[in-house]
């Protein structure tokens, strides 16, 4: 690419320098670069790789934002057992079976997500495809 996005990201749980890079072109609105991003992401389905920082930063952004006084969370949990159930009408099917496999723990500061990892590579490309949009949404919704 022969041009940057600058921006200053707040989630700081987005480890892979790739998946900073993407998130920053989907904020910027560069469908070039998302559509790279994108590839690299759906390609990149290994332990601390572009898919999986991404997934990471989603979850770890998303769980406070699921608190609700009155009712205090007991750790580990699912990703999808955490979230509101009006957020969870929102994803996409096989982004709920990703989240179902998602363990939460340290009281929301640690997330495994290995079964989902390993859930999306059996998934056919067009249903990855669908939970990245679900987390890039969901990324970019807490970054604004």
């Amino acid at each position: 690419m022969g041009h940057r996005h600058p921006s200053q990201l707040k989630n700081p749980d987005i480890a892979h320098a790739r998946a900073r890079w993407l998130l920053r072109a989907e904020l910027a609105g560069c469908e070039e670069c998302r559509s790279e991003g994108d590839r690299d992401a759906l390609a990149d389905l290994a332990e601390d790789g572009v898919f999986d920082s991404l997934l990471t930063g989603f979850i770890l952004a998303r769980v406070p934002q699921w608190f609700t006084p009155g009712h205090p969370q007991t750790y580990p949990a699912t990703a999808h057992g955490l979230a509101p159930v009006d957020e969870r009408d929102f994803w996409h099917s096989p982004t709920q079976d990703c989240l179902r496999v998602c363990t939460v723990d340290k009281r929301g500061k640690d997330v495994d997500t290995r079964p989902a990892l390993r859930a999306l590579r059996l998934m056919p490309s067009v249903h990855r495809t669908l939970v990245l949009d679900d987390v890039i949404d969901g990324l970019s919704e807490s970054e604004v």
